[in-house]
């Protein structure tokens, strides 16, 4: 007969397998049912981009399409308001974009948008390109170098017409190549692609589909998505995929810390006000060294400026404007020029913050606006006026201001004579210490109120004063 024990082992094998049996049905079942439900429910990851073209956004769009490949969704969305961008940034992004893994759809919104010179190219290389009604695309021309031409860049015409700008030309040539090779790669209109970078055209929403150069036009996301639903993009010459956007789940990723801080930074009016607040945090610095905290945030808005200048395109000039006008403003506190210095450093600063940004310095996509807002620069100015007047008025007035240590402060002050006076000793108590004295106009008679003449070493001289 089988023992007692064997049956317990039995039994207890028996319970075990039946355990592991059911947590295995259970995972299957589970996993059936993530299955399922990924497969009912598509997702879509949204990304938007309001401003220009820079390393933040360029790195933000980089790294939503490596997300949106690495945890499988649907396609990426990216909502697009943008000016311009550098030429760097926008042909990595084309490149990116060119071969990815996973359908990209640029949608130009919200209504009123534009997706202009860098935007053109970002657009035309979608999977998917879509406008919202009310928005426009184009006006690519690369802008134009404002340096004079030299040797060799420019060639005259032998019949009195303006020369051609060669190193221009060469810009414009290749700029129109790549927006071309784009387009085609695309399916899109490639003649108009080039005409928006030889003749800066730029066409509303509606023309842009009517001459193919978007696929649709649509009046919200969720209008967007429906139309899309369906829709078959090749990603490659041997892949293609069925677009499933209609109820997709809808995630946002939104820029990280280090993105957003870049794209912050590019904004020339940010520029000027982080230029503005180191200067004034210098000029405290001069004026009451020391104080440590205005020259702490001066430096660190000085930091700022300084990753600003390296995003966008900077004019060295204007540069030198707003720095020789931050130091006649310190030297106005120091120096009596009746105000002279001070009206030539508010025009240097003035000057200096209007041509501080050049979008033509290099070649970039940048509309040829992109400067400093005159709302923002002439408030600046008026506060560095002012700060430079509140200075100087303390200034001022601490040199007016009497003497109340050393030596000099003590002259005037009244004491009380504590022993018979001298004309060669004696003691007084004045400001609240004892003090060896001598009266040289005459003898003073203990308890007498007297008046410090003046002092030498240790020794002061003092008059008798009527109570």
């Amino acid at each position: 007969m089988m023992s007692k024990r064997n049956i317990g082992a039995r039994r207890c094998g028996a319970l075990l397998a039946i355990v592991w049996v059911a947590m295995g049905l259970r995972l299957l079942v589970a996993g059936q049912a993530d299955a399922g439900e990924k497969a009912t429910s598509p997702r879509v990851l949204i990304i938007t981009i309001s401003g220009g073209i820079n390393s933040g956004s360029e790195d933000y769009v980089r790294e939503a399409i490596d997300r949106a490949e690495k945890d499988g969704y649907g396609c990426l969305v990216l909502e697009l308001d943008t000016p311009g961008g550098g030429l760097k940034e926008t042909q990595t992004l084309v490149k990116k974009m060119l071969q990815a893994r996973v359908p990209v759809v640029v949608y130009v919104w919200p209504k009123g948008a534009q997706a202009a010179s860098a935007g053109t190219f970002l657009t035309m290389a979608a999977h998917v390109a879509a406008m919202a009604p009310g928005t426009r695309i184009g006006a690519a021309h690369p802008v134009q170098f404002p340096v004079g031409p030299g040797k060799g860049d420019r060639e005259d015409s032998d019949k009195g017409k303006p020369g051609r700008d060669i190193m221009m030309e060469k810009v414009e040539n290749d700029t129109a190549s790549f927006i071309v090779g784009v387009a085609k790669q695309r399916g899109r209109n490639a003649q108009w692609a080039e005409k928006a970078v030889r003749e800066s055209v730029s066409i509303t929403s509606d023309v842009a589909v009517a001459e193919k150069v978007v696929d649709l036009e649509a009046s919200s996301l969720e209008d967007l998505l429906t139309r899309i639903d369906g829709r078959q993009v090749q990603l490659d010459e041997k892949t293609t995929v069925v677009l499933a956007t209609k109820g997709a789940q809808i995630q946002r990723r939104e820029m990280s810390m280090k993105q957003g801080l870049l794209n912050f930074l590019a904004d020339p009016n940010i520029l000027m006000v982080l230029l503005a607040i180191a200067g004034l945090g210098i000029m405290m610095e001069f004026y009451h060294p020391g104080a440590i905290f205005p020259g702490v945030v001066g430096v660190i808005c000085g930091l700022l400026a300084f990753v600003a200048m390296q995003i966008l395109p900077i004019n060295y000039g204007g540069l030198v404007l707003l720095l020789a006008g931050i130091g006649l403003f310190i030297a106005e506190v120091y120096v009596s020029s009746f105000g002279l210095l001070g009206v030539a450093g508010a025009i240097c600063f003035l000057v200096g913050g209007i041509l501080l940004v050049n979008p033509s310095s290099e070649p970039h996509y940048l509309d040829q606006g992109m400067s400093v807002d005159l709302t923002v620069l002439f408030p600046l100015v008026i506060v560095m006026v002012l700060a430079v007047l509140a200075i100087g008025y303390v200034v001022m007035r601490a040199q007016g201001r009497k003497v109340e240590t050393g030596e000099e402060g003590m002259r005037g002050l009244l004491g009380e004579a504590k022993s018979d006076l001298t004309r060669t000793a004696g003691k007084v108590f004045v400001h609240g210490e004892y003090w060896n004295a001598a009266a040289p106009d005459g003898d003073i008679p203990i308890g007498s109120r007297v008046e410090v003449l003046r002092v030498e070493g240790m020794l002061l001289h003092v008059r008798k004063i009527d109570k």
